[in-house]
């Protein structure tokens, strides 16, 4: 079946910033600054994303996109 879309992963972000009340994020530094404030907020173990070093490649970026997706569903519920 494989991994969600990009489209999809965008899609499920926004209905999840909706439902929390938060402004969906235009710029990537915003994401990244929404992203690090709730997991901050929910005591998330994970370190912030900026300490994690990038991966590259087609395959890292569908990683990452399910990665994404997964906290958000998982900070959101």
């Amino acid at each position: 079946m494989g991994s969600p879309t990009v489209r999809q992963v965008y899609a499920l972000a926004a209905a999840l910033c909706e439902r929390a009340g938060e402004e969906f994020p235009e710029t990537r530094e915003a994401a990244s600054e929404t992203i690090e404030r709730l997991r901050i907020e929910n005591g998330h173990p994970a370190p912030r994303l900026h300490d994690i070093p990038p991966r590259r490649g087609k395959r890292a970026k569908r990683d990452l996109h399910s990665r994404v997706a997964q906290a958000l569903a998982d900070e959101m519920s």
